[in-house]
């Protein structure tokens, strides 16, 4: 913290006045006057006496408004002290807000939010913060806990103001410095950090009986200590203590000052004030009228002899009383001015004079040390006294000098002050006496090296926070002087060319230390004319190195490792000539595609016309044995039902039902047959009809029902609460006929099928099952193939031509519906398909995957199956 030194101030016993010419003349007209009585003199004398007392009282007076003015000097010292101190409370809120905003700056956008939370939640640990928050782009705020009382608001308000701080006053009597801080960040925008700090916690304490107060520069108060009486924040001061504003403003407009003409309640007392710059603040400071008390009495008592010293001294005294007081005023003159140039020396080197007396165990120290220790006049103490103005830790240390010091020759420490932070510089040597004989008094002197030590400590500070960046860094770094001789180092540079621990010691030659080096490096690649090149280091890493001189003639020396990148060159190579060989089998192997695509294309053309034939070998044959089937199947039901007469032997019966059971067999056959080849050849052409689906189902159950009532098996449907649907009447019951045709070919005696349809998030899901004999999971593949039969000992004793399933996936596909099965060997089969409402709501190419792809338990089936209405409940 600076100390200011302490003004100009004359000693009060060197303001002798010098011999007035009234009273030389006084003097000189007694002496020609002499004869003419005692009457003269008397007279003379009288006249004399009047004119030296007025003189006298005059000079009072200007003595007086002397004190006056020391007094006001000390309170206006006073006050700028503590409007430094309120500075130094300020910049350490403001350093803080710096530093957080210089890491800030630097860091990534992503990484923004976490780091500036964490700077917030560490700033918010500082005693004088109150609120702390980060404000970013988009009025966003990043504050410690909840933010609160408008910080965002108050934010920008002290943005514009030029110092970046405005003081907010609240209605609950409390006051705050809002305090910011801009933070330009990397994508070019710039955020701030913003702290709200009590007024009350900047403001220090003077001492007993003396205010002092925080206001604006509108005279608002921000805070006072001790508190007074109706004194809250925002009431102005001015009229407070009976001055005018304008008052307050011409002290401010002078850079600080003080005026004895402030009133606290009924008693006088000196005001003063220190402006703090940059800050819109300033700092009163209110306390007592000061006035050296002894040396007033003193002067009065000098003037009180000088008044009555002629009137009781004989006027033939007169004269060499004047000139004996001439003679003493003038010494006391340059006594007073070698005094005065003596404290200007002190005073201005900012120390203070030491005098250790061990005989007498006292310790006389002058004024100047005396505000140095935290007192306010030059005093005489005991040693023991002197000691305890200094921190514990130096008392004995201080002890320690002064008792070596008559050997040791001169006594040489730094101690810290116990009452305020200043730091001192002792200094002394035992005094010699007239005689040149050392004695045990030791004399010296104290200077203030308070800024020396923070200077310091700011300095070790850096360094650490220097070295700490340098160790944290993933490149090596090396600093050389102008003589290229070693300075700083960090990890890297130790790790990369294996230095061993204390190899490296600074002040070591640039030479010395890349003799050292040169064991770890195996190769140095590429041109150094730009101070930059590639080292391959022995172990197989890759460093790339850069040297750049500084401004004071030194070197910088920087090396990234470049190993990953190396071996990513690598790889490259090696990838592009593997690229290279296989764009040339890729060139090969499109030439003999080439030839395979023109063969495929030829023989693609060949299995079409193939394809075409059979379907119209198809078409035509099935038309050329549907009409004799027709008539096979006619008579043949003629005669199994003996329209003409009986047929006699009822062998003739039985052949009769096998021929007809064969025919309609076969021209079943043949339907499908036509149909199949009919959706192959893209032929086949739906009529979509709006259709009940219940009625429906009801149509198929009706031309199945009979062969399943001749296995006794359960019907049971539940269709019912369906909308109407548009399809191919045809085209749905001979899907819904093939299904349970099959179900009851494949179930056995008093088995069960199940018929159901529900609505779901696909369309109208139909399901038929069974408790049939099953199908292996490996063969499900291989059903709706046209043709295909799946082999089995439990279906090699059914007949069929494989055409159903394949018949009735087909027709489902050509209403844009999908069909699925599942089945357990042994267990039963469930044939489930979807069909659209409406062929202008089809179904997309997503929902038929997913339908396809899920299983029968993932449906939104109901849980439970509801018999129909009528039933066929054979056997029950």
């Amino acid at each position: 913290m600076t100390r200011t030194a302490s003004s100009k101030r004359p000693d009060r016993d060197s303001a002798t006045p010098r011999p007035s010419p009234q009273r030389e003349t006084g003097r000189t007209g007694t002496n020609r006057r002499k004869s003419t009585g005692a009457l003269w003199i008397g007279l003379i004398m009288g006249l004399f006496t009047l004119a030296y007392g007025s003189v006298i009282l005059v000079k009072l007076n200007q003595e007086h408004q002397t004190f006056i003015r020391e007094a006001e000097s000390s309170q206006a010292r006073a006050s700028a002290f503590l409007a430094e101190r309120v500075v130094g409370r300020l910049s350490e809120v403001r350093n803080g807000l710096a530093f957080a905003a210089a890491d800030l700056s630097e860091a990534p956008i992503a990484q923004l939010a976490r780091l500036g939370q964490g700077r917030v939640d560490a700033l918010a640990l500082n005693e004088r913060i109150d609120q702390i928050g980060l404000l970013l782009p988009g009025q966003s705020l990043i504050s410690a806990g909840t933010e609160r009382d408008g910080l965002r608001d108050m934010a920008g308000l002290a943005l514009d103001q030029s110092g970046g701080m405005i003081a907010e006053i609240r209605d609950d009597a409390s006051s705050f410095l809002v305090v910011t801080q801009p933070v330009p960040l990397r994508n070019g925008t710039v955020g701030a950090l913003v702290a709200r700090v009590p007024a009350s916690s900047i403001l220090p304490e003077w001492g007993e009986n003396r205010v002092v107060a925080l206001a604006d520069t509108d005279g608002q108060m921000l805070a006072l200590r001790p508190s007074l009486p109706g004194v809250r924040p925002g009431v102005p001061l001015a009229a407070r203590f009976g001055l005018e504003r304008a008052d307050i403003n011409r002290l401010v407009s002078g850079g600080g000052g003080a005026t004895s003409r402030a009133r606290l309640g009924d008693d006088q007392v000196t005001f003063a004030v220190a402006p703090i710059e940059n800050a819109g603040l300033n700092v009163y400071a209110l306390g007592g009228m000061r006035i050296d008390q002894n040396a007033w009495y003193r002067t009065l008592s000098f003037y009180f002899l000088l008044f009555i010293a002629p009137i009781f001294v004989a006027g033939g005294l007169c004269a060499l009383v004047f000139m004996q007081m001439k003679r003493l005023r003038d010494t006391r003159e340059l006594l007073a001015d070698s005094e005065e140039r003596f404290r200007y020396a002190i005073e201005g080197a900012r120390c203070g004079v030491w005098d250790w007396d061990p005989e007498s165990e006292s310790v006389y120290i002058t004024e100047s040390l005396a505000r140095m220790l935290g007192l306010e006049n030059d005093i005489r103490c005991t040693t023991q006294q002197f000691l305890s103005l200094l921190t514990r830790a130096d008392r004995e240390r201080m002890r320690a000098a002064m008792r070596g010091a008559p050997s040791g020759g001169e006594v040489d420490l730094e101690v810290l002050a116990a009452n305020a932070p200043v730091w001192m510089h002792m200094r002394g040597r035992p005094w010699a006496g007239p005689d040149g004989v050392q004695s045990k008094r030791i004399i010296g002197v104290a200077i203030d090296v308070t800024e020396r030590k923070g200077a310091q400590a700011r300095v070790a500070a850096a360094e650490n926070r220097l070295r700490a960046a340098l160790e944290s860094m993933t490149e090596s770094f090396v600093l050389w002087d102008s003589r290229k001789r070693l300075i700083l180092w960090n990890r890297k540079f130790r790790d990369f060319f294996d230095f061993g621990e204390g190899a490296l010691k600074y002040g070591m030659p640039y030479g010395d230390v890349e003799k050292s080096a040169a064991r770890a490096i195996a190769a140095v690649h590429g041109e150094a004319d730009d101070g930059a090149y590639d080292i391959e280091l022995a172990d197989g890493r890759w460093l790339h190195y850069s040297e750049r001189s500084t401004a004071d003639g030194g070197l910088v020396s920087v090396g990234a490792d470049i190993t990953e990148l190396k071996q990513s060159e690598g790889a490259l190579r090696e990838n592009d000539a593997k690229l290279r060989k296989t764009v040339e089998d890729v060139k090969k192997s499109q030439a003999r595609i080439a030839e395979l695509a023109r063969k495929y294309e030829s023989e693609k053309i060949r299995a079409e016309q193939a394809n075409r034939s059979k379907s119209e070998f198809l078409a035509n044959m099935s038309h050329e044995l549907r009409t004799p089937l027709n008539a096979i199947n006619g008579f043949s039901e003629i005669m199994l039902r003996e329209m003409f007469g009986p047929l006699g032997d009822e062998r003739y019966v039985g052949y009769m039902k096998d021929i007809l059971g064969s025919g309609q067999h076969l021209l079943e056959l043949i339907n499908d047959i036509l149909d199949m080849s009919k959706i192959e050849a893209g032929k086949m052409q739906l009529q979509h009809e709006p259709v009940e689906p219940a009625d429906m189902v009801e149509q198929c159950l009706r031309i199945i029902r009979g062969r399943a009532d001749e296995k006794r098996l359960v019907l049971r449907t539940d269709v019912t609460d369906l909308p109407e649907m548009e399809v191919d009447p045809r085209a749905f019951k001979q899907v819904m006929i093939n299904l349970l045709s099959n179900a009851v070919k494949f179930t056995p005696e008093e088995g069960r099928i199940n018929i159901r349809g529900f609505l779901s998030g696909f369309g109208i899901v139909f399901q038929v099952s069974d408790t049939g004999i099953g199908i292996a999971k490996e063969d499900l593949p291989r059903l709706g193939r046209p043709f295909e039969q799946i082999e089995s000992q439990h279906s090699k004793s059914f007949q069929g031509s494989g055409l159903g399933l394949a018949l009735s996936k087909s027709l489902v596909e050509l209403h844009d519906g999908t069909l699925t099965i599942e089945s357990q060997l042994g267990e039963g089969t469930t044939v489930s398909f979807v069909l659209p409402i409406s062929p202008d709501q089809p179904l997309a190419k997503s929902q038929v995957a997913e339908f396809a792809s899920i299983t029968l338990d993932e449906l939104d089936a109901p849980d439970e199956f509801v018999d129909s209405a009528e039933p066929a409940a054979i056997g029950q």
